[in-house]
């Protein structure tokens, strides 16, 4: 799925079902609370500085928020101010022995070893015909499945899955260490979210197939984009039949990097199951771009004139989106046949035909206006497609071809 810079400040759209938004934000907003005063790098204030050292952090995210909503929930959106504002206040009868920055562990950030010769293959699954997922366990925890994507970067779970119990949540959570930045974040067509970043977390893919240390960014309060979006993260994420988003983009929008940036290169193998981590493209390409995943490519709808798109070849973008200049309806009539090349009369990259593509119905692309569009997972499903870290190039591999 795409993904959406960090921002900060007012915007529009965003729906707002903040009644029950503001029920579930409560524990949200007390782990965010206090892992943002970690972020500080101050030793635990006095129980009456708690307000002064934690408005400054949280009052502009809450602005933020409270004025896009206000266009769909005035009242709620004061009902948000009006509540954060006393749980700052109380928090001055809170005593937290949260640690201070002469704690040795505040310096733990040790330098990531070289691994630019190291590879490894991490079982991948399709989840629900069209969601691409390996395994991954942070910090320890548990082993949970997050989507393949890379329209994205950035590796992001909820901070509800940090454990089974809040307690547990917060436990793990502080066990992170401390915040090395926090903003403002989303995925198109789904939620936004504030999340916390966490650099050098030991972090284990597919079950022992391969273990690093790098950045985590954990979400700790979302809301939806649109009345058709889902409440919050987790529904967002429960959808999708994952836990979190393994974002693997090189040219891609996130909160963060891709965390297997430091291999210098990702191959998304579909076919055979397998997500192959390389510096080096492990399957003999038959054609490579410039951009991954987003390349300027070209688009022909049953055989028709191509048209210049840019297209962010999205393994998490389900069925994608098609120029409404291709196709003005609502939706691609079944049984159309959509190829998409590197260049005017050059490499056919790849091709499918809409229809049923098993228990998920229609899989057509959705028409959008302008240019800039969404291959979906079909391509992925087609054959393996490798992303370079070191040269943002992006290779379509013949299929099988793997070594």
């Amino acid at each position: 799925m795409a993904g959406r810079d960090g921002t900060n400040g007012s915007r529009q759209s965003r729906n707002a079902k903040v009644r029950q938004y503001g029920v579930v934000a409560g524990a949200a907003i007390g782990a965010f609370v206090a892992a943002a005063a970690m972020a500080t790098g101050s030793a635990a204030p006095a129980k009456a500085d708690f307000e002064d050292l934690l408005d400054p952090i949280i009052q502009p995210l809450v602005t933020s928020l409270s004025d896009a909503i206000a266009g769909f929930d005035p009242a709620a959106a004061t009902d948000l101010t009006s509540w954060t504002d006393s749980l700052l206040a109380s928090l001055n009868s809170i005593d937290l022995a949260l640690p201070s920055t002469a704690d040795p562990a505040a310096a733990a950030a040790a330098a990531t070893p070289d691994i630019s010769s190291s590879t490894a293959t991490i079982p991948l699954t399709v989840l629900e015909d069209t969601e691409p997922a390996v395994n991954v366990s942070v910090d320890g925890g548990s082993s949970l499945p997050m989507l393949v994507d890379t329209g994205s970067s950035g590796l992001v779970i909820p901070w509800e899955d940090l454990g089974s119990t809040t307690t547990q949540q917060l436990e793990n959570l502080f066990s992170l260490g401390f915040p090395s930045s926090f903003g403002e974040s989303g995925y198109s067509g789904g939620v936004d979210y504030i999340y916390l970043t966490y650099d050098n977390v030991p972090t284990d893919y597919g079950n022992g197939a391969l273990d690093t240390t790098g950045p985590v960014d954990v979400e700790i309060l979302s809301w939806p984009t649109s009345f058709s979006s889902p409440p919050n993260f987790e529904t967002f994420l429960a959808d999708n039949d994952v836990s979190g988003i393994l974002g693997i983009g090189e040219n891609a929008a996130g909160p963060t990097t891709s965390p297997l940036e430091s291999y210098g290169g990702v191959l998304v193998d579909v076919p055979d199951g397998k997500l192959i981590v390389d510096s080096a493209n492990p399957g003999t390409a038959f054609a490579t771009v410039s951009g991954a995943p987003i390349a300027n490519l070209y688009e022909s709808i049953n055989g028709g004139t191509p048209v210049a798109v840019s297209d962010d070849v999205d393994s998490g973008g389900v069925f994608g989106t098609i120029p409404s200049s291709l196709e003005s309806g609502s939706s691609v009539p079944s049984g159309t046949t959509i190829d998409v090349y590197n260049q005017p009369g050059g490499t056919l990259l790849y091709s499918y035909t809409t229809g049923n593509l098993g228990s998920s119905g229609y899989d057509g692309p959705t028409p959008v206006t302008g240019t800039a569009i969404d291959s979906g997972v079909l391509p992925f499903l087609q054959e393996p497609i490798y992303i370079s870290y070191t040269d943002n190039m992006m290779s379509f591999d013949v299929p099988g071809s793997i070594h």
